[in-house]
């Protein structure tokens, strides 16, 4: 049976690597920051999997500085938006990272349709996706919560849209994460998890509500 790669580990060993890496970048600097930022995607994967939050927010961070990095070569700029989207699928509470991450994805795609000389037809749909999440968050910055237009069925706080949500989130979550280590992950813990969350949160100065309290009549398992 094939050994499953500790991503966290390969990162790990990757960082103590770049330690000093300075321009020009060698062939082996580029490499090892396209495997950085691909262990930061499969890390960030992993997480979502597992329901391990308070990282995923880090990770997209450390990879939005290898990418920027890599864009700069036109032979890297295919794994650069792939990565990039990945993690960007990955990535939740954090619409202003998420913006940043997406316009390095929409620089790379513009340069590969420079290179290559056809259009890519995703262009236009992350255009969108920023619009509509730059446009939220304008009106969360302004206060103007009755603006901030919702996906999907069910109701969200809109508080999630704020700069101080997104700020601490990644530390709400990991204590949160602590909190409930033993916990059974099984029916009913969202609840659990909900009410940890609001608690946290409070602590850090922020006032949230659940989905279930955001959408009464809603059955939640």
């Amino acid at each position: 049976m094939e050994e499953k790669i500790n991503y966290r580990e390969e990162l790990a060993s990757i960082r103590e690597s770049l330690k000093g890496v300075e321009k020009p970048y060698s062939n082996e600097a580029l490499e090892l920051f396209e495997n950085g930022m691909y262990c930061c995607v499969l890390l960030a994967e992993e997480n979502l999997q597992e329901q391990r939050g308070g990282e995923n927010g880090v990770l997209a961070k450390e990879l939005l500085e290898y990418g920027t990095i890599l864009e700069g070569y036109d032979h890297l700029l295919n794994a650069v938006q792939r990565a990039v989207g990945r993690m960007v699928d990955a990535l939740y509470d954090h619409p202003r990272l998420k913006v940043k991450l997406l316009r390095l994805r929409l620089l790379a795609m513009q340069r590969i349709e420079a290179v290559e000389d056809h259009p890519i037809g995703l262009i236009e749909d992350i255009w969108e996706e920023i619009s509509e999440l730059e446009s939220n968050i304008a009106a969360a910055d302004k206060g103007q919560f009755d603006q901030i237009k919702k996906s999907g069925h069910l109701k969200s706080d809109p508080v999630e849209w704020t700069a101080r949500y997104e700020e601490v989130i990644d530390e709400v979550e990991r204590i949160v994460e602590e909190r409930l280590s033993d916990h059974p992950r099984g029916m009913g813990f969202c609840f659990a998890y909900w009410h940890e969350k609001a608690e946290v949160l409070e602590q850090f100065g922020v006032e949230w509500r659940s989905p279930s309290s955001m959408n009464p009549g809603v059955m939640f398992d």
